[in-house]
């Protein structure tokens, strides 16, 4: 086994989720425009992405315990490309449905598939990486938005842009998967009294992995609120044009990047509960002063500061979330804290919005804070189950 392979791999598959989910969020304009759907039928059709990210979660979730991270990561690798088909050639609501369903399990289940092969490698390394994958997340991201900024730009349509780089991202998937780790299938196939007593087993630590979800959602919560808000609040509360607000976003995510790169070294020095508290608390102060930032530059240090601060919040989290409970249970353990992520970062930003009937957007961003208070006092119970 070549582990600086395997580490190539995960980071491959980091990158392919991450721009997939880029590629397609930019593309939504214009294949709004191709269908023909009002707003009101798109938010709609949206809600089937969480439909087919929860049940991609507990499938993969299955396959990791019960086959390997390896395989699972294989399949999630090609599957994720070739969802990005869906929305290249939907021609009508009914078919765009179907294709934002399918690209909702594409994501997430290699969403589950890559962070247990991550989990796998990390244990190998001896030493944290964790958080180092999923900067290929974020590097992903930044790659898909450019990508299809430049594709856009010159007129490519999207059944160009997407079917071409799904393809090529599900074939590059079949040949680096090769590369991951061999497969270590957790959970015993053959005795069904071993298998009665590790479900009994994990069962009674149900409620931490239940926690550990809801921590890492509040964090991708507030992740969220910066992708959804940022630049709403610079328009809006800084005062300053559409083009410049798209700063915003961009601070935040150079934080997160640069978060990303250093964050290991500090949990291998310090531990992942140093990283969950202060990551936290660093965040919680950053959004809760955009209330009364004076000026756009103020803003924008305040925008990457919350990058800087929750970028290792939700990594740690799905790690620890990985980690509780019986062995035999950890790929599904993982699917369900991944899961509950899931559903509330596509849910929870929106929030964000419902609030601005009674509050000011500048205070209304204020959520993110009462999130990170949360994951400060909830960390404390998960940390015992690593002692």
């Amino acid at each position: 086994m070549n582990l600086l392979k395997s580490k190539i791999a995960v980071s491959f598959f980091f990158f392919s989720g991450g721009s997939s989910l880029a590629l397609w969020a930019v593309h939504i304009p214009l294949i709004e425009q191709t269908v023909g759907i009002s707003y009101a039928v798109l938010g709609a059709l949206l809600m089937f992405s969480g439909l087919g990210g929860f049940i991609a979660m507990q499938v993969y979730g299955w396959i990791v315990d019960h086959v390997g991270a390896k395989s699972a990561t294989r399949l999630g690798g090609l599957i994720v490309g070739l969802s990005l088909l869906g929305p290249a050639f939907a021609q009508d609501a009914w078919t765009l449905g179907f294709a934002i369903f399918g690209l909702g399990f594409g994501i997430a289940g290699v969403d589950v598939a890559m962070n247990a092969a991550a989990l796998q490698v990390e244990k190998a390394n001896d030493r944290p990486i964790f958080t180092f994958f999923h900067l290929f997340w974020s590097v992903g991201g930044l790659f898909g938005a450019a990508f299809g900024f430049i594709t856009i730009s010159n007129e490519f349509d999207q059944s160009q842009t997407l079917s071409v780089t799904g393809v090529i991202l599900s074939i590059t998937g079949l040949i680096v998967a090769g590369w991951l780790m061999p497969n270590e299938a957790v959970a015993s196939r053959g005795d069904k009294t071993k298998n009665k007593q590790s479900s009994s087993a994990n069962r009674r630590v149900l409620p931490f992995v239940i926690l550990a979800g809801l921590m890492a959602a509040s964090g991708a919560i507030i992740e969220g609120v910066a992708h959804d808000w940022s630049a709403l609040y610079l328009k809006d509360i800084q005062g300053v044009s559409v083009a410049a607000a798209a700063w915003g976003l961009a601070a935040f995510n150079v934080g997160m990047i640069l978060g990303r790169i250093f964050i290991d070294r500090i949990v291998e020095a310090r531990g992942r509960g140093f990283i969950i508290r202060w990551g936290s608390l660093v965040g919680g102060v950053a959004i809760a002063a955009q209330a009364i930032a004076p000026n756009f530059e103020t803003s924008l240090a305040l925008w990457f500061l919350l990058g800087l601060g929750i970028s290792g919040v939700v990594p740690q989290l799905f790690a620890a979330g990985g980690e509780i409970g019986e062995a035999s249970h950890s790929g599904r353990n993982m699917a369900r804290v991944v899961g509950i992520t899931y559903i509330g970062a596509l849910a929870g930003p929106s929030g964000i919005g419902l609030l601005t009937a009674i509050f000011p957007l500048n205070i209304a961003v204020g959520w993110g804070t009462v999130l990170a208070i949360f994951i400060l006092l909830a960390w404390p119970k998960l940390e015992r189950l690593e002692q």
